[in-house]
């Protein structure tokens, strides 16, 4: 147990670029790591994916970032704030992540350093996450960094011919639950807006 604490959250962020598309196509093609993701997300290819989230990204829609193991530069998952509204200083985080890679914090610190640039880069007040009732992992890795499940909306979404409930969490700036070591200096950096 200890030497798998020992590799928990060993993984950083960078913007999303489209040569990600080929890996996370192999993600999107796996059925188990994608059934509780929106339809048109299990329906996407890797390339139909990224330039759907980039052009949001360029209309100022929010940012994403591709999840990488610290020491590799090849996107294990994607985790990205969107839905943003500056005005509000709110905006919806979503993440997946390789299956294989599943259980290892990898998820946890993807989200968390996420957070840290909707505060500090975006200056969210405000961060919502929706989570599918069974998914578990997803809804956990969210509470690890201090979100509150604020509600249940019944048969709110259709998956795989059934309607399933949904969790709806949210986590306040004030609330943040941030780690003591920085995150990767160019992340801070990266401007994000209309127009990147």
């Amino acid at each position: 147990m200890a030497s798998r604490r020992g590799r928990a959250g060993r993984v950083g962020l960078r913007l999303l670029v489209s040569s990600d598309a080929r890996a996370l196509n192999s993600i999107l093609h796996d059925g188990r790591a994608t059934r509780f993701l929106p339809a048109w997300v299990r329906r996407a290819t890797g390339r139909q994916f990224v330039a759907r989230v980039l052009r949001e990204q360029r209309r100022g829609e929010g940012v994403a970032f591709a999840i990488v193991p610290i020491g590799s530069g090849e996107a294990i998952g994607q985790v990205r704030l969107f839905h943003w509204s500056p005005a509000d200083r709110v905006a919806e985080l979503g993440f997946w992540i390789r299956r294989k890679h599943w259980g290892r914090g990898f998820g946890t610190q993807a989200v968390r350093l996420a957070c840290r640039y909707g505060f500090r880069v975006m200056s969210l007040h405000r961060i919502e996450a929706v989570v599918l009732a069974g998914n578990e992992g997803s809804k956990r890795a969210l509470e690890k960094v201090g979100f509150r499940t604020e509600g249940r909306s019944r048969g709110s979404h259709l998956l795989s011919g059934r309607w399933t409930d949904a969790w709806r969490l949210g986590l306040l700036r004030e609330e943040r639950l941030m780690p003591s070591r920085p995150g990767p200096r160019r992340l801070s950096r990266t401007r994000v807006g209309r127009g990147t």
